[in-house]
């Protein structure tokens, strides 16, 4: 599996950031990017 960094430079966006998450890290990066490509394949349609 590959790794993905997720750089936020806006420290209060971070913040909301990690008060949202539910899980670790990882995962809720990788549930945003499935998220997005199932957005993106949706609006492909």
């Amino acid at each position: 599996m590959k790794k993905y960094l997720l750089l936020i430079e806006d420290e209060k966006i971070w913040g909301e950031f990690k008060k949202l998450i539910d899980k670790d890290i990882n995962t809720e990066i990788i549930s945003l990017i499935k998220d997005k490509i199932e957005m993106e394949k949706k609006d492909g349609k």
